[in-house]
């Protein structure tokens, strides 16, 4: 029985396309001006085809006498429903710009059946533009694999292929190639169940123009499901225009789900896609994704869903930014479960375009997709208002140090065991019922209050559960983001007001918490805001910059004195201010890490003032080199007064020359005194009351930072600390440790874990002064391979003075022996 075509409800109607997709929907029963618009019929049965084919009752009956036949613009060609023919489909001739030629059924009852029977594929165009393929079944079996397609358009080599339309066919049971190793033009990238291609290379005048392929279902195949593509590979040639693949459903492939190459701005939108890899095997498919583009420009992927793609060797992610990707990468609105590698693969660095500017992933839900969020690669990456629930498996967002360029704003993590957050970077997300990053000084962590949240099913309604309730304290929490596209996951309006984290924007009326104010959350378009204000220094005062709708950005006198979200600043000649006015009395903790955004040249100057005085650095200015991304946290408790205000000055050094900085100041009335290596990490001994240290004969003796690498290196070569919690021991031991400002009980949470497997591990121990905290006595042996590492919660009294040490020893040798270890103290 033949399988029921399944795609979105919403793709059943007629999409209007913005931007430069743009097509026109096709005329189904008036005649074609001019001599080209014969209809000619195809009946298996009673067919005859010494007849004309001009009628139903003079219809033909085989391929050969179609395939020997040139038709001309407007014409159509019809099967009869519940018809079948082996062999390939390969009718001759072009369309034109409003006459295409049309291949479609009559009658009612199932597709018209073309069985390729191992032929190169089932239906072929080859050099012909101006075609509308419509409501074919389409298999093509044989008793070994091979370069073997379903529905195979083969593009121009001579001018620019033009208005090639595949929609509503059934394309199944494709005996395609499915091994990832084999020679190029014989691998498993050289095939597909629809398969729109061209040999050699594009260019600006050899490319294709207008391709649609709409409402396909297309499954058990053994090759990928749909792919577009030129033939000559790893070359960044983007060329293929008006491109839309929507409403398609791909299921049970062989490899890959769809892959985009060579296209400007392509749009994938509405398409299912499940079980990509089923058919696939470790030894020969090795690699795959769910949907992936290549060597494309500004690619769009929105409304899809993508779930339980196969991880044979590596990546098995629901989606990925490949090889030379330009532009802008975007995937919205789309929901994703099930896939076993994760969530989104970033390779846009292999074989970098330089014209790459980064991916952005917003406002999609993603559910169990298993092991990471984010699989290798460290270019720039935007992800923010998406929600990740995860009930099991590896919660990995990176590689080890990779994914420093990946940066997360406004995300629920609903993660239900602890992740390793690696080296991206965190802002102001939600973290339940794990705890939240250290490396989040914004986090929010509290129960989100999704509707009902649990193991996925299928379907895109089924993401509802995964809505915030109107009591969620996500609502108003969030960060504004400059160009966020406008909407939610569900199509509600962006307010400017107030923004919630997560991929839910509720019609909420903003934030309840007026004890907590964070610029970039709070980021405005209106002077005074939620207390902040966007100025200048100038004439020894300071003054109002003016708002820029069309940049986005808070303008000052010069051109470069500038702000703008979420928590950017830039100086010229005056100095660029962020200010806050208190809106009442009483103690702040002001908490931030000024660092550099574009490197380069002579670095920024950087202070805080209450109203007149000094609070940070203790007098002059605090230096951030033109390269250091990672910049100098300030962590500062002060009392103000009502209306007393609190000034962020950003100088610009010698030049204004790439001086962008990230600043995002958190000012909290009654904070809870918390200390996290992670987050107070600092290039100064004792700020935060964090020293870096190594054992020495005399004790322990205290390390030196290295601007060049931003490490502190002890006396012996891999004696080394790092952001944003790493540690490495030699034959003498790395020690990191916190002495107490005053005294009081405090908890001691962390989990030491070896960053990469392999060798002979290390071993561990907490001391107060010289007293054994955790373990009881000895060491706590982490073994090589112990990616996971022991958590220790602990609580002891300590007098003003106490230190605390983690200690870090090399056990037999110091080959591979990094470590993650992020203590966090707490005053009870």
């Amino acid at each position: 029985m033949k399988k029921a075509l399944i795609f979105l409800s919403a793709v059943c109607m007629s999409i209007t396309l913005t931007g430069s997709h743009v097509y026109a929907e096709e005329p189904q029963s008036a005649a074609w001006q001019g001599s080209g618009a014969t209809v000619y019929y195809v009946d298996d049965v009673n067919g005859n085809d010494k007849a004309s084919g001009t009628t139903e009752q003079a219809a033909w009956k085989t391929l050969d006498k179609v395939n020997a036949t040139t038709f001309l613009p407007g014409n159509k060609i019809c099967f009869k429903a519940g018809g079948k023919w082996t062999g390939m489909l390969h009718p001759l001739g072009s369309g034109s710009s409003g006459a295409p030629i049309i291949l479609d059924q009559y009658g009612v009852g199932d597709k018209p059946l073309i069985e390729g029977n191992g032929a190169e594929a089932a239906i072929k165009l080859d050099s012909q533009e101006y075609w509308t393929i419509r409501n074919f079944e389409v298999t093509n079996r044989a008793a070994q694999r091979g370069i073997r397609q379903g529905i195979f358009i083969n593009g121009k080599t001579d001018g620019i292929t033009h208005g090639i339309t595949i929609e509503d066919c059934e394309v199944h049971d494709v005996t395609g190639e499915n091994r990832r190793s084999l020679d190029t033009y014989k691998s498993m990238y050289w095939n597909s169940g629809i398969y729109v291609s061209m040999p050699g290379r594009s260019n600006p005048s050899v490319h294709y123009d207008g391709v649609l392929i709409k409402g396909n279902y297309v499954h058990d195949v053994l090759t990928s499901g749909i792919r577009i593509n030129q033939r000559e590979d790893f070359i960044v040639d983007q060329y293929h225009t008006n491109v839309v693949i929507e409403g398609n459903t791909i299921s049970r492939t062989g490899s890959d789900g769809m892959i985009v190459a060579n296209c400007v701005s392509p749009l994938i939108q509405y398409n299912l896609c499940y079980d990509a890899g089923a058919l696939g095997n470790s030894s020969d498919t090795k690699i795959i994704a769910g949907l992936w583009t290549c060597g494309t420009d500004d690619a769009l992927f929105q409304y899809n869903e993508v779930a339980r793609t196969v991880l044979f060797e590596s990546d098995g992610t629901a989606f990925d930014t490949d090889w030379g990707t330009g532009g802008v990468t975007t995937f919205q609105y789309n929901y994703t479960h099930g896939n076993q590698g994760g969530f989104w693969l970033d390779c846009a660095g292999i074989n970098k375009d330089p014209n790459h500017i980064k991916t952005v992933l917003r406002y999609n839900v993603s559910v169990d997709d298993e092991r990471y969020i984010i699989r290798a690669g460290d270019m720039p990456t935007e992800l923010y208002n998406n929600t990740f629930y995860k009930s099991q498996g590896k919660l990995d967002a990176c590689f080890g140090n990779a994914g420093k360029n990946h940066k997360f704003y406004n995300n629920i993590f609903y993660f239900e065991s602890s992740p390793d957050w690696a080296s991206s970077v965190y802002e102001n997300n939600l973290y339940y019922p794990c705890d939240a990053n250290p490396a989040d000084m914004y986090a929010v962590s509290a129960n989100p209050q999704l509707v009902s949240p649990g193991p996925a099913q299928d379907g895109m309604a089924f993401a509802d559960h995964f809505k915030i309730q109107s009591t969620s304290p996500a609502i108003g929490k969030g960060v504004y983001i400059p160009d966020n596209g406008g909407k939610d996951f569900w199509g509600n309006e962006l307010n400017k007001g107030s923004y919630d984290i997560g991929a839910h924007q509720t019609m909420g009326v903003g934030l309840t918490d007026e004890d907590t104010y964070v610029f970039a959350r709070d980021f405005s378009m209106t002077q005074g805001n939620r207390g902040w204000y966007y100025m200048e220094a100038a004439n020894g005062s300071y003054q109002n910059m003016t708002w820029d709708d069309s940049q986005k950005k808070w303008k000052g006198s010069g051109a470069f004195n500038l702000i703008w979200a979420p928590g950017s600043m830039h100086p010229d000649g005056n100095d660029t201010v962020l200010a806050w006015k208190a809106p009442k009395a009483g103690t702040v903790q002001v908490v931030g890490n000024p660092k550099k955004a574009n490197l380069g040249n002579d670095g920024v100057n950087v202070k805080i003032l209450k109203g007149s005085t000094q609070v940070w650095p203790g007098s002059g200015w605090q230096f951030i080199g033109g390269s250091d991304s990672t910049g100098v946290s300030h962590n500062v408790t002060i009392q103000v007064k009502k209306d007393e205000m609190i000034y962020f000055v950003l100088n610009k050094n010698g030049n204004n020359y790439n001086d962008g900085t990230s600043w995002n100041p958190l000012i909290t009335y009654n904070v809870v005194e918390k200390y996290s290596l992670t987050s107070d990490f600092s290039s100064v001994q004792g700020s935060r009351g964090w020293y870096y240290l190594e054992t020495a004969s005399t004790g322990y003796q205290q390390m030196t930072w290295d601007s060049s690498v931003n490490r502190w290196k002890g006396k012996k070569q891999y004696s080394l600390i790092w952001a944003p919690a790493q540690l490495h021991p030699d034959t003498s031991d790395t020690v990191v440790a916190w002495k107490a400002s005053h005294s009081g009980s405090v908890t001691i949470k962390g989990n030491p874990k070896k960053v990469s497997q392999g060798y002979d591990g290390v071993k561990v121990k907490i001391l107060k002064n010289t007293q054994n905290l955790w373990p009881e006595n000895g060491w706590q042996s982490i073994g090589g391979s112990d990616t996971t590492g022991m958590a220790h919660q602990l609580t002891t009294n300590v007098s003003s003075g106490d230190w605390i040490y983690f200690i870090v020893n090399q056990n037999g040798s110091n080959a591979g022996d990094e470590i993650n270890w992020n203590p966090v103290i707490t005053f009870q």
